[in-house]
């Protein structure tokens, strides 16, 4: 009885991984409603667009500022700003050539988010953390 009660178990455990692991594909109906799932529709569409022999330059969120606060890269190159700490943060543009770009929600990346974005047009870009503005700002300059 006892080998019978383990063996059932690991059969709804099994079960249960194999619910979680389901059909993730997210059509354009919406997606899902949750920060991470946001976070991570947005990564995957910018790493979608980025050329072919881009670099990826990493900006971590920190302490209530983006480390390092400027950066330097080239036309094609992504910037991918992770939140390293509890506190909620946000990345958008707020001047500068190209698109206009923004993690979502105010304060919407949680602890571990990621977001990203690639730059095709060269020129000076300034952007914040809107919760933590005018404090948590940062540039990009893209040659």
């Amino acid at each position: 009885m006892k080998k019978l009660l383990i063996l059932l178990t690991a059969c709804v455990a099994l079960a249960l991984t194999f619910a979680a692991c389901g059909d993730d594909n997210n059509d354009d109906n919406g997606g899902g409603s949750s920060a991470a799932t946001t976070t991570t529709e947005q990564t995957d569409t910018t790493a979608a667009k980025k050329p072919s022999g881009g670099q990826t330059v990493e900006v971590s969120m920190k302490d209530i500022a983006f480390n390092p606060g400027s950066i330097t890269v080239n036309k094609g190159d992504t910037v991918t700003w992770t939140n390293d700490e509890s506190i909620g943060h946000d990345v958008t543009k707020t001047d500068g050539p190209g698109p206009d770009f923004s993690s979502g929600d105010p304060g919407g990346m949680g602890e571990g988010d990621t977001f990203s974005e690639t730059f095709k047009t060269a020129g000076e870009i300034k952007y914040e953390c809107t919760v933590h503005a005018p404090s948590m700002s940062g540039t990009i300059t893209v040659k």
